[in-house]
């Protein structure tokens, strides 16, 4: 019931809230901003071997509890992060930009935030809402468009996926108030200038830094590299060697290997990589960078890490592998 859904979310929000542990920046470290980056420019040094470090255990970081997240699907076998609301109060957003980005809710504005899905009635169980045909011509073929709603009511996860209305072909389908509805929900959590100041603890957004990063790495032993990139283990900035990193996950090719790394060590991989051209940046508020690195002089090392958000397992189990 409702009311029930409403106790449970005070009794979230006005509980102790948990908080992921960062990482405190040392003195020399630059505030992160949207325009910060964890890698520097590519200099004349980048041909050199970076000394290398022992990887950091992922200790003393709890993950936050999701209370609403909102992504999007599409034919392309991923989902996109849109929206992610914690128990500790941080919105985690997109930008026009694909940048990741934060800014912290008070305990009423997070409770506010829950109870903006629930109200609408919509997240009392599981459900699907697909678009139905009218009769005619069928339309033109396209790639389907998903919306998925994970709403925390109670003690369970109500997860809700629809076909949001809005769509240049929707009047060769039936109406549907219920996909109407939540497709206003979600555009809410797209534009959240409804948002009372009074219910942000924080004045603006900022870029997100994640305590965590996710490492993808997949050896190619017999395929040449597109171009003739940086060599892999010249640029590996690790003790651990890169074919003993992390675990081996399934991939639709060749198996990956992933492995999640603290901040200062993806730090670390990120500058090596930037100081021998691989990639041009990646710092607070990027979604993911990528690129392909010489192995062993007849191969390819394809390289791939992403930020966790605040809610999400520190493991690879049942991460998605790149494309």
């Amino acid at each position: 019931m409702r009311w029930l859904a409403l106790l449970a979310v005070i009794a979230i929000v006005a509980c102790e809230p948990r908080v992921i542990v960062t990482r405190t920046p040392s003195p020399s470290a630059a505030s992160p901003s949207a325009s910060t980056s964890i890698a520097p420019s590519p200099s004349a040094t980048g041909s050199a071997t970076p000394a290398r470090v022992a990887l950091r255990p992922v200790t003393g970081i709890t993950p936050a509890t999701r209370l609403v997240t909102y992504e999007r699907a599409s034919d392309i076998p991923r989902l996109f992060p849109q929206f992610v609301l914690t128990d500790d109060g941080r919105v985690i957003t997109v930008d026009a930009r694909g940048e990741f980005m934060q800014r912290k809710l008070t305990p009423s504005g997070t409770a506010a935030m829950v109870l903006r899905a629930i109200e609408t009635g919509l997240f009392e169980r599981d459900a699907s809402h697909s678009r139905v045909l009218l009769p005619g011509p069928p339309p033109l073929g396209r790639g389907a468009t998903i919306f998925i709603v994970v709403v925390a009511n109670g003690a369970r996860n109500i997860r809700v996926t629809f076909e949001p209305t809005g769509q240049p072909d929707d009047s060769m389908y039936e109406p549907s108030p219920t996909r109407e509805k939540l497709t206003a929900l979600v555009r809410g959590y797209e534009d959240l200038s409804w948002v009372p100041a009074t219910q942000w603890a924080e004045p603006r957004q900022q870029p997100y830094q994640p305590a965590l990063h996710r490492l993808f790495l997949q050896i190619e032993p017999h395929a040449s590299p597109v171009r003739s990139p940086a060599d892999a283990e010249s640029v590996w900035p690790f003790l651990t060697a890169i074919e003993s990193v992390g675990e081996l996950v399934s991939g639709p090719a060749a198996p990956w290997r992933c492995a999640v790394l603290v901040d200062d060590d993806a730090r670390a991989l990120v500058e090596s990589l930037t100081r021998a051209g691989a990639i041009t940046r990646y710092g607070p508020g990027s979604p993911s960078a990528q690129t392909d690195l010489t192995w062993r002089g007849t191969g390819t090392l394809r390289l791939h890490i992403s930020p966790l958000l605040p809610h999400e397992p520190l493991s690879c189990a049942g991460a998605p592998t790149p494309l």
